[in-house]
Order: C-alpha cells, then sequence, then structure tokens
C-alpha cells in the first residue's frame, strides 16, 4: 500500500513538473530586441499571439503550442497554417503560408525567464507575391535580420540565406 502510494506521489510530482516547464504564459508580456523590434505576446487557449512593432510597421502572428494546427486570420500571414510545441523552455513552430513559403521558427526561453531567443528560417520558397521568389516575390519577414515584410532589398538578401541568426528579446512589462 505505502510502495502504490509513494508511485503515485512520484507520478503526480513529474506530472506536475512537466506542466510547470511547459507554461507558454512565461511568453506572456512585452519584449524588445536588440535591433528595436518590440513584441507583444499574449498567450491564451493553446496559442501565443504576437503583435510586432517595427518602426511604423504592425505584424500580427500566431504561435501554436500545444500540437495542434491553426489557420491565421488577419494581417500578411492570413491563411497561414502553422503547427507548433512547447517542450521544456523551447517552443518550436512550423508556418506554412498561402503561397507555400514554408518556415521553421524556434523561441528557447532564458532559465530566468526575462529573455528568449527567437530563430526564424525559411526552409521553402513559395511560387511568388510578397513572401516567394516568383514574379513579384520579396523577401520574408525578414528572415530573422534581413528587413520588413516583403520589402527592401534586405529582405530579399535575408529570405535567399533562409534567414539569419536568433535575436535576442528581453522583457520590458
Amino acid at each position: 500500500m505505502k510502495k502504490a502510494m509513494f508511485m503515485t506521489m512520484v507520478a503526480l510530482g513529474v506530472t506536475a513538473c512537466v506542466a510547470m516547464a511547459q507554461d507558454a504564459t512565461k511568453f506572456n508580456g512585452t519584449w524588445k530586441s536588440e535591433a528595436g523590434q518590440v513584441r507583444k505576446l499574449t498567450f491564451k487557449e493553446g496559442v501565443i499571439y504576437m503583435e510586432e512593432t517595427t518602426g511604423t510597421r504592425v505584424i500580427l502572428r500566431n504561435y501554436p503550442t500545444q500540437g495542434q494546427e491553426i489557420t491565421m486570420t488577419e494581417g500578411v500571414w492570413k491563411d497561414s497554417k502553422a503547427t507548433g510545441k512547447l517542450e521544456g523552455n523551447k517552443l518550436s513552430v512550423d508556418t506554412t503560408m498561402p503561397n507555400g513559403t514554408k518556415w521553421h521558427d524556434e523561441w528557447t526561453m532564458a532559465e530566468d525567464g526575462k529573455s528568449y531567443s527567437a530563430l526564424r528560417q525559411m526552409v521553402a520558397a513559395g511560387t511568388g507575391g510578397p513572401f516567394g521568389r516568383g514574379p513579384g516575390g520579396g523577401g520574408g519577414q525578414g528572415g530573422g535580420q534581413g528587413g520588413g515584410q516583403g520589402g527592401g532589398q534586405g529582405a530579399r538578401a535575408g529570405a535567399r540565406r533562409g534567414g539569419g541568426g536568433p535575436e535576442t528579446f528581453t522583457k520590458v512589462e
């Protein structure tokens, strides 16, 4: 009897630790990168909602955290499908845009919860439009460090590279 009770307590403890380690609410708040990007992140119903401001540009994007697939409903990412999962301190999300462009994002939260690194890589080019390489194609959402959404030489160069290195975002509130 005592052994069964002990095993139950151990199982509950492990489950609680896993649940705490995979708590996406740790991303809630306002974050700023070294490059001046500001991200307001809000976790709700298994999805992190991002509002990113770079200069005068606002980008809305959704990051699922529980292995589910979602379809984004607004902004330049409208109709893009994303599947993501939070495991420990790392969120991995794969997104396919309507034109076929595919992105892989990884966010890794620092142990102290005061910063996270964000890596975005284009893994497949689409068929055109503002995010593909076909006619009228520009860059992506900067590919990490290439520039703004679909615009400018830097964005196109970032898209050809598939993305830059990770950016660090520090919590400001």
